[in-house]
């Protein structure tokens, strides 16, 4: 199994308690214990969406002891004053991209993170967020990405946003809320992979007082993600499992086996899961020939 979408250096259940914990040495014990959980049920490959504190760093060199394959962007790149602080780090124009850039690969950056629209709304049903670059500056940091080797992973929740993304080359969406029936064809077509992440709006339908009130608009969003998952695995996109574990009620290792579970509840035969989730997350996770090796090996051993 293959999990595309964590974020290691935060547990699924106390945001600041775990923010805190991060900037301790304490967060290496923490991290290494995971590491033999995720194990345990078969988990040996893990991308990670970035944090501020570079943790993901850390937690790369502890996989290496570990036998964890783990991927990190070092940090994630967002629009400044937009949403995405906690992920990396801010940039105002692409010269400061280019700056943030150099030094990413400076910390051998497995892949490029970008924070292109903001959080689902809860309080409200809104069917799009916000979009924080523009087609022409996303453009031109996807090209300078690949252009040095390095796929792109976008986090976007918007038809038109996730639109942009495709235009412009990206290699996975990442979350995808509000995505229509067009960008499900394009996606199809371009052979760019859907990373949907179900779990952390699937996992609040389980009841949470925290978000009690806003039940009604959680519950559409999610039904409406499930329909455009189960249409897109009809018309042959790509998909990959990715919990966003480390998120609020999307716990570590319980998390990909929820994520599973929602890919299921979508139509999706649990088999079929299970190969995509290997299949499609080797070239999400742009593993080389080793690693992929490593990873059938280890499949072998789990059935």
């Amino acid at each position: 199994m293959i999990d595309c979408h964590i974020h290691i250096s935060l547990d699924g259940i106390d945001f600041k308690k775990a923010r805190e914990l991060s900037k301790t040495e304490e967060i290496e014990k923490i991290i290494r214990k995971r590491f033999k959980e995720y194990k345990k049920i078969g988990i040996y490959v893990l991308k990670d969406g970035g944090d501020d504190l570079e943790v993901s760093c850390i937690a790369r060199k502890i996989a290496g002891e570990e036998k964890i394959i783990f991927k990190s962007p070092v940090k994630a790149v967002y629009k400044h004053g937009m949403y995405g602080k906690f992920l990396g780090s801010p940039v105002r124009d692409l010269d400061d991209f280019k700056n943030l850039f150099h030094y990413l690969k400076s910390k051998d950056m497995d892949h490029l993170k970008i924070v292109l629209s903001g959080l689902v709304d809860f309080e409200k049903y809104i069917n799009h967020t916000e979009i924080f670059f523009n087609k022409k500056e996303l453009k031109e940091i996807v090209n300078i990405s690949k252009d040095n080797g390095i796929p792109v992973m976008v986090h976007v929740n918007s038809s038109d946003g996730i639109d942009m993304a495709i235009e412009c080359g990206v290699d996975t969406i990442e979350h995808g809320y509000f995505i229509k029936d067009r960008e499900i064809y394009k996606m199809a077509e371009r052979d760019i992979i859907w990373i949907p992440t179900l779990s952390p709006l699937g996992n609040l339908m389980k009841g949470d007082n925290r978000f009690k009130s806003f039940f009604n608009v959680i519950e559409r969003v999610y039904r409406e993600h499930l329909y455009s998952v189960a249409l897109a695995y009809a018309m042959g996109v790509k998909m990959a499992v990715g919990s966003d574990s480390g998120c609020y009620k999307v716990e570590h290792v319980q998390g990909t086996l929820d994520e599973v579970n929602h890919l299921i509840k979508s139509g999706i035969r649990k088999e079929d899961v299970i190969t995509m989730a290997i299949k499609n997350g080797i070239k999400a996770c742009n593993l080389n020939d080793n690693e992929i090796g490593y990873v059938y090996r280890n499949n072998k051993r789990c059935l």
